[in-house]
């Protein structure tokens, strides 16, 4: 059985630096409820970060102006970097006193030792807790074994993901990815995709086929860059496999509440972001230029030039000098 997770207000947060309108969050929230979500990822706990309210989605903003929905798991990500463990119990109440009982945590490969005493510490306080090893695209077989089984030996993650951050895996490395973490991991595994290459829904089935246990989308594909796996389409798909989803809400959702975001933000797949997941280019070089409307030469070159770099993670700095070039 698949648990089906929505992350609409944490990656859909890149388009609007998290600034949801409280209406649209809770219409939101009463939607994926009857839809028959399993799980939803209501935004980030980060008090650093100084954009709109879903970027630090506190217990106290959850419990006096939320809807809180009926769900499995309702949760929050954190940053594995930007979180040190010693923030963890300030951060998080025990579990038995939040409104949330999930948290999951983002870390990169050659960060993964980082991300233990943050696991341990929200195990402590009884969370649910998800690993999603970010950037996995371009992992080798032995990569994704051997951190499979770092996190394996903590004891204390329940689900551990794979996330195509850069968005450029295909059929065939969902397959091996997932076959190298079962080869260092025992226990459950997800999948979050990336919309680079359009492929998002299509990986997302085939994780589901080889026999992954949790599943994320969101409403309309909203993410970074091109955005992630649909939430409608998925949920569709699923229909026809016996699931039994009400998917005429989440219809209605899109239609009339997320079409006119989209229409703002116009995220989705491009010639551009198709190049980035080819060249392994951070996305939000991207996500930037075309927000900005730079000319496309300029995006074009720009991007030549990142080819040559490792650009996996956004910077500032480079971002400007690629322009220049």
């Amino acid at each position: 059985m698949i648990t089906v997770l929505d992350a609409t207000f944490r990656d859909g947060g890149y388009y609007n630096q998290w600034q949801f309108n409280l209406e649209l969050a809770n219409d939101y929230l009463s939607v994926m409820e009857n839809v028959g979500i399993d799980a939803i990822e209501i935004g980030f706990r980060n008090p650093f970060k100084r954009e709109g309210t879903f970027a630090n989605v506190t217990d106290s903003f959850i419990r006096n102006e939320l809807y809180k929905p009926n769900v499995e798991y309702f949760g929050v990500m954190i940053d594995t970097n930007t979180t040190p463990p010693k923030t963890i119990k300030t951060l998080f109440s025990y579990a038995d006193e939040s409104p949330i009982n999930l948290v999951r945590t983002a870390t990169h490969f050659k960060d993964i030792h980082i991300g233990e005493d943050v696991c341990k510490e929200l195990k402590y306080l009884g969370y649910t807790v998800t690993c999603n090893l970010m950037q996995a695209a371009d992992k080798s077989y032995e990569e994704i074994k051997d951190g499979a089984k770092k996190i394996e030996k903590w004891n204390v993650v329940d689900i551990l993901y794979l996330a195509d951050s850069l968005g450029g895996m295909n059929h065939d490395s969902v397959n091996y990815s997932f076959k190298a973490i079962k080869e260092g991991w025992s226990g459950l595994t997800g999948f979050h995709g990336h919309n680079n290459k359009s492929q998002a829904l299509s990986n997302s089935l085939e994780a589901i086929d080889i026999g992954i246990d949790w599943i994320d989308a969101t409403v309309l594909g909203m993410g970074r860059g091109p955005g992630n796996t649909e939430m409608e389409y998925l949920l569709h798909e699923l229909n026809k496999r016996n699931f039994e989803f009400e998917t005429d809400l989440i219809f209605d959702l899109v239609l009339n509440k997320f079409y006119p975001l989209k229409k703002t933000y116009d995220w989705g797949s491009s010639l551009p972001y198709y190049l980035s997941a080819e060249y392994n280019i951070h996305p939000i070089y991207i996500q930037k230029m075309l927000l900005d409307q730079y000319p496309t030469n300029k995006v074009l070159k720009a991007i030549f030039y990142l080819r040559n770099i490792d650009a996996r993670s956004f910077d500032q700095e480079l971002f400007e000098e690629a322009l220049n070039e």
